[in-house]
């Protein structure tokens, strides 16, 4: 359970990195947009009261000014929109390219269906996708090529934030000295060399592969992170199944979700409610 929840938001986090809102929106129609716009800003307006900052001191204030010549060097502008280039480029393009492009998308977007609820093979999903779209691959393959100059687009929005953000923290980790020796050794030849690749080399395949390797050591650490929950929880009641509560408990869930008791134990059976 714990390893699909993981597995879950993972993909749900990339999925969102990846979709560029103009293609992910292209059918919706302006009205939908507006209501998702206005999502999107709740959402995010409730993401950052969650992380408030606090305000700098005097003397962190009068660190900043080095402080930002300093993050001026480490992220000069367009840093994140090359380090975006360079990972698809050598990480999200070969992948991409090895994965082709997929018809699934184009039918669940045109059925309404999840692609749990299409038990389709890859012919009959193609099939199915040029019944609404003749050009889906095409369209697909054009839109997938945009991306990276969309991405770029975003990191650049991005990057002012970011690069407030890093100087503000240089201002409040490093004393005076720490930050006149930071700026000393950028201002050297290999400094500044250091400067403009560090940021950039998370983008390399190395990166990515250091992470691939470590996956069986991940995978025995969730197994392991499973038992300890349920060790730290061991006290605590058991866990009740639907079957297991009163009659007035089901018709109570049954009233709060807006469904039948008949609905909730067939979907929990695993059958399609009528």
């Amino acid at each position: 359970m714990i390893r699909r929840r993981i597995f879950a938001a993972t993909a749900g986090i990339a999925a969102l990195a990846l979709v560029p809102p103009p293609l992910a929106a292209q059918d919706a129609a302006p009205e939908a947009e507006r209501d998702e716009a206005d999502e999107m800003q709740q959402a995010m307006a409730m993401l950052s009261g969650m992380f408030p900052a606090e305000t700098l001191t005097a003397e962190q204030e009068a660190r900043l000014p080095q402080a930002r010549r300093i993050i001026a060097a480490l992220i000069p502008e367009g840093t994140l929109a090359e380090m975006m280039g360079g990972m698809f480029d050598r990480m999200m393009g070969p992948i991409m390219d090895a994965a082709g492009p997929s018809s699934i998308g184009t039918v669940t977007a045109a059925t309404g269906l999840s692609t749990y609820e299409l038990d389709l093979s890859p012919e009959q999903s193609d099939e199915l996708a040029r019944l609404f779209d003749p050009a889906w691959a095409e369209r697909q393959k054009r839109e997938m090529a945009l991306m990276p100059t969309l991405m770029a687009e975003m990191m650049n929005l991005m990057e002012p934030g970011m690069r407030k953000a890093m100087s503000e923290l240089y201002a409040i980790n490093f004393n005076q000295t720490e930050l006149d020796g930071i700026e000393a050794f950028f201002q050297t030849e290999v400094g500044a060399t250091y400067a403009r690749k560090s940021f950039t080399m998370a983008s390399d395949p190395r990166i990515l592969s250091a992470s691939m390797e470590a996956m069986p050591q991940i995978m025995g650490s969730l197994a392991t992170m499973e038992q300890k929950m349920a060790e730290a929880s061991a006290d605590l009641p058991a866990k009740r199944a639907f079957a297991e509560l009163a009659d007035s408990e089901k018709a109570r869930v049954a009233e709060l979700t807006g469904l039948g008791i008949a609905d909730i134990e067939a979907r929990l059976a695993g059958e399609s409610p009528e």
